[in-house]
């Protein structure tokens, strides 16, 4: 079969071509064309799998989809082919859009591989081979191999060899202690984002013990936030790169673009909402999802991309940050402004054209580690702005870190009654500053106390509703409810 569209149309037109070149058909069914035209594209292309909503075949280095007008034209081949009818007439494939359709809707359970991609080793794939990490985080080098299960190759090359930093004077030097400097947690930081970038490389990032989705956080201009999320893009290929917003990622026409992404890195966070959402969250960790492009059947996938956002805030949230939002969220703060004659235009993407091989090095190095780890490097720093944020977002969490403490439960004692709490919490919400609109009613703080606070029990009792083994600590008279229950001020 001619793969070219040119040598086909060439082939087409030859002085009777169309009587000789037509194959011959047992019964002509949809079915029958379709498993030969499997038998075609295997001889042509070798092994050809079915996976996510795409027909895969291994190119080189990496299994590349097989575009959708290659699958059609492979149908052409089969317009005219003779058969005889079940009488014994003689008959001929007529096709049409919606059979080709129907054609290649029956290839699909003949090379159907769900799991394909799913069951690929842990490994990058880039220019010199595919370098195996061991469960213990060491990488060593192979030849590129279609087992490998890769579907797209970095323009970098490694060798084995001992880790070594950036070295002095190179731009990816420059740009990471330019970045961070002045910082007591700057190296921290540093390896935090080769981390990030090992995990994107990887397609690593929804198998850890807690997947991040990491947000680069930097209020004043020219900090350099947007040459980080330049550098790690320029890292990969482009087919292995989305840029989906938390905002977007409720929309399946959205989400689709993420199927077989490494990364997902955006300029905008998105509003509290977003992030806070059901879908969001299962992206983030990697579980089922469902997308389609337009016009197409919906497809159901696990993403295993790296999600990466800058902001300049962080957006608040009304109600709260339930602890599903927080365990998946990592904060690095960038709080430097270049100076002007430190900085270099693009020096992200500049990196990636000029330093792959360097690059490349630095995000191996980074997934050793997050693969030892089982997890991302947590900068004191990224704590607090992780802390900062949820305290501003969330003045219950604020109120218990500020005014309340746990003691152990002996019988019902010490307890607070839920009224004389939610009355302390007000008082001290208001004149810290939060807004009135945005405090919990009390029916909506009773469980958030609960949700939040280790320690601390919510009870019915016959003289009242009281959080049990709750201390306020900021002062304020005591109920007089509670005058002979136990309540403890410090």
């Amino acid at each position: 079969m001619l793969a070219d569209p040119l040598d086909r149309l060439a082939a087409l037109n030859r002085p009777g071509a169309a009587a000789k070149d037509k194959p011959h058909l047992a019964i002509g069914s949809d079915v029958e064309i379709a498993g030969r035209i499997r038998e075609d594209l295997e001889r042509q292309s070798g092994e050809i799998v079915h996976a996510e909503g795409a027909f895969w075949r291994y190119d080189q280095t990496s299994w590349r989809p097989i575009a959708d007008h290659e699958l059609r034209l492979a149908a052409h081949d089969y317009d005219g082919a003779a058969f005889q009818t079940p009488s014994g007439e003689p008959s001929c494939v007529k096709l049409s859009k919606s059979r080709i359709d129907s054609i290649l809707h029956e290839m699909t359970p003949l090379l159907a591989e769900p799991a394909f991609f799913a069951a690929a080793p842990v490994g990058i794939n880039c220019a010199s081979g595919f370098i195996r990490f061991g469960a213990d985080g060491v990488p060593s080098m192979e030849p590129h191999h279609r087992d490998h299960r890769c579907r797209h190759t970095l323009a970098g090359r490694w060798a084995p060899g001992p880790t070594t930093a950036p070295p002095a004077g190179s731009l990816l030097s420059r740009l990471l202690s330019g970045v961070f400097a002045g910082d007591a947690d700057a190296d921290d930081k540093v390896r935090l984002l080769a981390e990030v970038a090992g995990s994107a490389a990887l397609g690593y990032a929804t198998k850890l013990r807690q997947p991040r989705a990491i947000i680069l956080k930097g209020e004043t201009a020219e900090n350099g936030k947007s040459q980080i999320l330049d550098l790690i893009r320029s890292m990969l290929p482009a087919s292995a790169i989305a840029s989906v917003t938390a905002g977007r990622m409720g929309d399946e026409r959205h989400i689709i673009g993420l199927l077989g992404k490494l990364l997902n890195a955006s300029d905008e966070l998105s509003s509290s909402s977003a992030i806070a959402s059901d879908t969001f969250k299962a992206i983030v960790t990697g579980e089922p999802v469902q997308g389609r492009d337009v016009y197409k059947s919906r497809i159901e996938f696990r993403p295993q991309t790296q999600h990466l956002f800058a902001t300049n805030t962080l957006p608040l949230f009304q109600g709260g940050m339930d602890r599903g939002v927080q365990r998946r969220l990592l904060v690095i703060g960038f709080n430097r402004v270049i100076p002007a004659d430190q900085r270099i235009k693009a020096i992200g993407q500049r990196i990636g054209q000029e330093e792959p091989d360097l690059l490349l090095g630095w995000a191996v190095d980074g997934a050793a580690r997050l693969i030892r780890q089982n997890g991302f490097t947590t900068p004191p720093s990224s704590k607090s702005a992780m802390n900062d944020w949820l305290f501003g977002a969330d003045p219950v969490l604020a109120w218990l870190c500020e005014r309340v403490c746990s003691r152990q439960i002996v019988g019902q004692s010490p307890r607070v009654a839920t009224r004389h709490a939610y009355e302390r919490f007000r008082e001290w919400a208001l004149a810290e500053g939060f807004s009135d609109r945005t405090l919990p009613s009390i029916n909506a703080f009773v469980p958030r106390i609960t949700a939040n606070a280790t320690g601390i029990e919510y009870r019915r009792c016959r003289d009242g509703r009281f959080f049990i083994g709750m201390v306020l600590t900021g002062g304020g008279d005591a109920d007089p409810c509670d005058r002979d229950a136990g309540v403890t001020h410090e």
